[in-house]
C-alpha cells in the first residue's frame, strides 16, 4: 500500500509541477501579467500594500499547500480516478452483458446515486492517499530532493501510468 501512496503522490507531484510551468509560461502571453509591469499600476498596487502585484500572484498559484496549481491537480487526480472507476463499470457491465448505464441516464435518481456511488470512493482514496494530514507536502519535500536522472525516470512514469489509465478507460468501451 505504500508503494501505491508513493506512486499517486508522485503522478500527483508532476502534475502539480506541470501546471506551475503552464501557468508561468502563460503569462508572458497574459495581458494583465504585462500591465502590472506598468509603473503607474505598480503604484497602485503599492498602496495595497503589494510590492509586485505578478509575485503576488505567483504565490497564489504556485503554493503547495493551497495555490490553484495544487488544486487543479488534485482535481486531476480526481479525474483519473473516475476513468479507472467508470472502466470498471463498464467492464462490469461487459461481463453480465446488461445495459446498465442506458437504465442509469434515463432516470434522475439512478443518476445521482450512480454519482454518488462512484464519487465517494474517489474523494476517500484521495483523501487517505493524498490530502489527509497534508500527506503530499512530506512527499513534495522528498521529490524535490531526488537528482536530476530520477526526476526524469519519474516523469515519464507518471507520463505512462496517466497514459495507461486513459487507455484502459477508453478500451472499457469495447467490452460493451
Amino acid at each position: 500500500m505504500k508503494k501505491i501512496e508513493w506512486l499517486w503522490n508522485l503522478i500527483y507531484y508532476k502534475l502539480y509541477l506541470l501546471d506551475v510551468n503552464l501557468s508561468q509560461f502563460f503569462n508572458f502571453i497574459n495581458p494583465v501579467y504585462w500591465l502590472n509591469r506598468i509603473p503607474r499600476v505598480q503604484r497602485h498596487h503599492h498602496k495595497q500594500n503589494v510590492e509586485d502585484f505578478n509575485e503576488f500572484a505567483k504565490q497564489i498559484f504556485n503554493n503547495p499547500k493551497n495555490g490553484l496549481s495544487s488544486i487543479w491537480a488534485g482535481a486531476f487526480m480526481g479525474g483519473l480516478l473516475v476513468l479507472i472507476f467508470y472502466g470498471l463499470f463498464n467492464i462490469f457491465q461487459g461481463i453480465l452483458s446488461l445495459p446498465l448505464i442506458q437504465d442509469i441516464w434515463k432516470n434522475s435518481l439512478y443518476l445521482i446515486i450512480f454519482i454518488g456511488i462512484l464519487l465517494t470512493p474517489i474523494i476517500l482514496i484521495n483523501n487517505y492517499l493524498l490530502f489527509r494530514k497534508h500527506k503530499f507536502l512530506n512527499y513534495f519535500k522528498e521529490f524535490e530532493k531526488m537528482d536530476q536522472n530520477k526526476k526524469s525516470t519519474y516523469n515519464w512514469l507518471s507520463f505512462f501510468v496517466i497514459i495507461s489509465i486513459v487507455l484502459f478507460f477508453v478500451s472499457s468501451f469495447y467490452i460493451l
